[in-house]
């Protein structure tokens, strides 16, 4: 008798669990998918792995997930990932809905590898499982120029093509030292790969950065004219105060330009 009750609560616990988790405004992440970045941010703390949702507050947000699993029985086993993440762009997300996408959910080793390949997918409202409106919601695969590539950088991709939300991310410049839980100061810095991209500013889509006309077309008379610079007309500390001086979008043209010379 203890046991049946004791069972009958955990089912209705567990039930009262699922409503709640149901409840919350996010995105459902489908199995098989990693998450990736989550407006802008790597390994963000608002996503449950245990009910594989990301919660989110209504309106504008940005998910990149990646497929990779392990495919195949105990002995053939074999990790399948695709080679381009899929970017969900959710333009207005309403209170308490929950976004996700469906698929054919490869059941074997050679499903996992085609549909890796494809990834077609549809986005739909989870606890309706209707159709998204794509004025709400659209999704669409980051490519590669250089193809398939180990630890690519998703955030400073995104960046390049203008396309990057990252309204939370706050740059290496403006970061404070902070307190751990053990009471030791901290600070966290920034990747190497966002030195070479630049700055974003907060709670906006980056817009393409770009030189004046003046500053543009002092840089490239050199390589227009194929002629070298007179050396030494700028002093190696005066280079640097200019360039401390100047604005996050010359900076990031000045070192892109650096790095393609």
């Amino acid at each position: 008798m203890f046991k049946n009750v004791f069972k009958a609560g955990l089912a209705l616990l567990a039930l009262a669990f699922s409503a709640q988790v149901l409840a919350d405004t996010g995105f459902k992440v489908p199995v098989h998918y990693n998450v990736e970045l989550v407006d802008g941010v790597t390994s963000p703390d608002n996503y449950s792995r245990f009910s594989r949702t990301i919660s989110l507050t209504p309106g504008r947000h940005q998910v990149v997930v990646s497929f990779k699993d392990t495919f195949g029985g105990a002995s053939d086993g074999e990790l399948v990932s695709a080679s381009n993440p899929i970017v969900v762009e959710i333009m207005n997300l309403k209170e308490n809905q929950v976004l996700s996408f469906e698929y054919n959910i490869p059941t074997n080793l050679d499903q996992a590898r085609r549909f890796a390949r494809q990834q077609k997918v549809n986005l739909i409202d989870y606890k309706t499982e209707k159709p998204v409106n794509k004025e709400d919601a659209y999704y669409f695969i980051l490519a590669s120029e250089t193809g398939f590539t180990m630890m690519r950088d998703y955030r400073t991709e995104l960046l390049t093509l203008n396309r990057l939300y990252a309204p939370t991310y706050v740059a290496g410049s403006k970061r404070n030292i902070g307190m751990t839980d053990y009471g030791s100061p901290i600070i966290e810095a920034t990747a190497a790969s966002d030195l070479i991209s630049g700055n974003y500013t907060q709670n906006q889509v980056m817009d393409a950065p770009a030189l004046s006309a003046s500053q543009n077309s002092a840089m490239s008379t050199s390589s227009k004219s194929g002629k070298k610079a007179v050396r030494g007309s700028v002093s190696f500390n005066k280079l640097v105060e200019m360039y401390n001086k100047a604005d996050d979008a010359t900076k990031l043209k000045f070192v892109k330009y650096v790095m393609s010379h």
